[in-house]
């Protein structure tokens, strides 16, 4: 059976202590704040999907999807939402977590074949990262083929000069790498010459980040480092449990979940939309061994050339 380490186990009790904050039923009030709040939802599935790949995990995080398909009314919300506002088919991933671990609707399944065959979900004016993570979510429910790997419009394709490395560039960065590789299933899938520079910069980036105060994209950081095949990121995230409150949970940096509905002057719910994210990429980041395919080494890449 396999034993999360200390932190590990806390944080995600953590995560399930708070499953009543990360529904939609309870805190949304209209449509628009459910659009919003399917955010927290969806990741909250990817990151149980994500650990259930471990056997030993599998029965107590596929409930954890379970209960969030529950939330979504079985894939009745997602669809009432994309009948309304085709373009958010992008919500596709929470249907595709659920569909990993066992949850199949012929209805919603067959609505989005139709939308990913449609003008409008190829023409969707959006960045890279989130072209990538829609035929991402699409291949999981076997409706795509895997994202592919592209230097046009990507900031990690064109192996940018590395102190160009921002939380606006290194977001994108991180989530791209995550669906072009399935979340580590696939490290081969990225570029040679993009893993040499991965490999170089992503110490140097993760202590310009750390030293920001921004954990969450530090969390990121290492994960995107175990999604590549890279060697784990140990030193790294041994600093990043110093920073783990009693609750086992993780503080958000400053501003987090500043763009999903709230009420004014709850306290513990700001707080757990500012904290539930950095929590959830810890745990992931603390759980790599779990969830991710070790690749073979890289070669080195000195002075924007590999060796």
């Amino acid at each position: 059976m396999t034993a999360l380490s200390g932190p590990a186990e806390a944080a995600l009790s953590w995560v399930e202590g708070h499953l009543g904050q990360f529904g939609v039923r309870a805190h949304a009030r209209d449509e628009h704040e459910l659009v919003l709040l399917l955010k927290p939802l969806s990741e909250l599935a990817l990151t149980a999907s994500l650990l259930g790949r471990d056997p030993a995990l599998r029965e107590r995080c596929h409930r954890l999807v379970t209960w969030a398909w529950d939330e979504a009314e079985r894939g009745d919300c997602l669809l009432r939402v994309t009948a309304a506002r085709p373009e958010l088919v992008e919500s596709v991933g929470l249907y595709a977590s659920a569909y990993e671990c066992g949850h199949h609707d012929e209805r919603l399944h067959a609505w989005f074949a139709h939308l990913a065959g449609t003008a409008l979900a190829g023409g969707l004016e959006i960045p890279a990262w989130r072209e990538s993570a829609l035929r991402h979510n699409l291949a999981r429910l076997g409706l795509a083929e895997p994202p592919r790997a592209s230097a046009r419009g990507s900031w990690l394709g064109a192996l940018p000069e590395p102190w160009t490395i921002s939380d606006g560039t290194g977001y994108p960065m991180t989530h791209e790498v995550f669906y072009l590789t399935d979340f580590g299933a696939r490290p081969a899938a990225l570029p040679p010459d993009t893993v040499a520079y991965l490999a170089q910069w992503l110490p140097g980036w993760w202590r310009c980040v750390r030293g920001s105060g921004n954990h969450d994209l530090a969390a990121e950081l290492v994960m995107t480092a175990a999604c590549a095949g890279l060697a784990p990121m140990e030193r790294e995230l041994t600093e990043l449990l110093a920073h783990a409150r009693p609750d086992g949970g993780f503080a958000g940096p400053a501003g987090a979940g500043g763009d999903l509905p709230r009420p004014d002057g709850d306290d513990p719910r700001r707080r757990f939309l500012r904290d539930y994210h950095t929590t959830l990429v810890t745990l992931l980041a603390l759980t790599t061994g779990l969830w991710a395919t070790r690749g073979a080494p890289v070669p080195e890449l000195i002075g924007g050339e590999r060796t």
